[in-house]
């Protein structure tokens, strides 16, 4: 069978053909979180909140027992928010810590965005960098 179209063409039917299959494979719950108008609404963070925030999870609460929260405000966004400690533990060799990120945008943001928590693990590979790995699970103690 000859296909008559055009690369660009092509690209766009397989971007509609998954679409489609997303919202058709996906639960109500996640096809609606994932909607154009939910998206405008998460707090978009500055390269200097990132900064700040990676900052404090990185070199302070690492550090720091369960349940321990931390708050930073980053005057030049006026974003703000919490990190929280969940968990702490090994995972394929590597330190790993579960953390709860609540932001709260600031004054600059659209009026229809609110406040939004996240928890993503952070771990630290032998090398010394960081990744965010959502597969990461604590290692099974073998007898």
């Amino acid at each position: 069978m000859r296909n008559f179209l055009g690369p660009s063409a092509q690209l766009f039917a397989s971007a509609v053909l998954c679409a489609v299959a997303l919202w058709v494979l996906t639960p109500g719950e996640i096809s609606a979180q994932l909607s154009r108008k939910n998206f405008a609404a998460m707090p978009k963070l500055s390269q200097s909140d990132l900064t700040m925030v990676r900052k404090l999870v990185r070199e302070q609460l690492t550090t720091k027992p369960k349940g321990t929260t931390l708050p930073w405000n980053n005057p030049e966004s006026t974003n703000s928010g919490t990190v929280t400690l969940i968990d702490s533990f090994a995972s394929q060799g590597r330190k790993c810590w579960r953390v709860q990120y609540a932001i709260k945008p600031g004054e600059k943001q659209p009026a229809d965005v609110k406040p939004q928590s996240y928890t993503l693990n952070n771990c630290q590979m032998p090398d010394g960098s960081w990744k965010i790995d959502s597969q990461a699970r604590p290692d099974t103690a073998r007898p």
